[in-house]
């Protein structure tokens, strides 16, 4: 009988002590979680840079930042500190998604952009080669698209022919009444990739003609300049119609070849070899 009652008093107490135990870790980890950011910035002009602002979180709890910058690129991946600078004039909503360990906050402000700044972009090298001529998927390469990520972009696909109704695909840019435009041919039939039935098949044709896009000298990840596209895929789209995003970018561009790859460099990318389409 005494080793009975002491057993059931060592199994009470060991009880008691679990309890203990358990309430004390949850506290501790309920600690470890952290406050939520409040997300919060500035904007001020840039001296001596046209239509450059310069935008600084004053954001509490917060250790990463995104900015979207209003001008159809989505968001970017940045630090407490970013400079944006915008093309054309207008009235732009700015966020910023402030990351905290407790879970993220948006805040957004407007930037008014009083003057176009055209003329560096038009006279540009890059500029000027990307609408001397129209462009189409090189038909002699043996990896005219390849599929992958920013650090090694034919990691998922490394490339192969391509379908009949990609080779006579032609796109057009220009700029026109004071605005960037874009036209695709797909001369009768386009390619529908992954996102479009039936898969991987020749489909109808998908032909835009002079729309409206976003071009800038600022590139997240490899280029030499981003093209912007105003809506998503497969609805808008150069090359195929699975890409990852409407953002695209210049890896390299000469009189004969045009390397374009699209996705940010946080995303699947397709890359693209153009050639002119004489």
């Amino acid at each position: 009988m005494i080793y009975q009652k002491t057993s059931a008093g060592l199994r009470c107490l060991y009880a008691l002590m679990l309890v203990s135990l358990c309430f004390y870790g949850c506290e501790k980890d309920k600690g470890e979680l952290g406050n939520p950011a409040k997300a919060s910035f500035t904007v001020s002009a840039v001296e001596g840079k046209v239509n450059t602002f310069r935008l600084e979180s004053t954001s509490d709890n917060a250790f990463r930042y995104q900015w979207d910058l209003g001008d159809g690129q989505g968001l970017l991946p940045g630090d407490a500190v970013h400079e944006a600078y915008y093309l054309k004039k207008g009235s732009y909503e700015v966020k910023l998604y402030a990351h905290g360990r407790g879970g993220y906050d948006v805040a957004s402000a407007q930037v008014n952009v009083e003057n176009d700044d055209l003329s560096p972009i038009l006279d540009s090298r890059e500029f000027q080669l990307l609408t001397a001529h129209s462009w189409k998927l090189d038909p002699a390469s043996n990896a005219p698209i390849i599929v992958g990520t920013e650090g090694n972009p034919a990691e998922y696909f490394g490339g192969g022919s391509l379908a009949d109704c990609q080779v006579d695909d032609v796109y057009t840019f220009a700029f026109i009444d004071n605005d960037f435009k874009v036209s695709y041919d797909a001369n009768g039939a386009t390619f529908n990739a992954g996102n479009v039935e039936p898969n991987y098949s020749c489909g109808s044709d998908r032909s835009y003609n002079m729309v409206s896009f976003g071009y800038s000298t600022q590139v997240s990840g490899a280029g030499l300049a981003t093209i912007t596209l105003p809506s998503v895929p497969p609805a808008m789209f150069i090359g195929v119609t699975d890409v990852s995003s409407n953002n695209y970018r210049i890896i390299s561009i000469s009189e004969n070849e045009l390397i374009l790859r699209s996705g940010k460099s946080d995303e699947t990318v397709h890359q693209f070899r153009f050639v002119p389409a004489l």
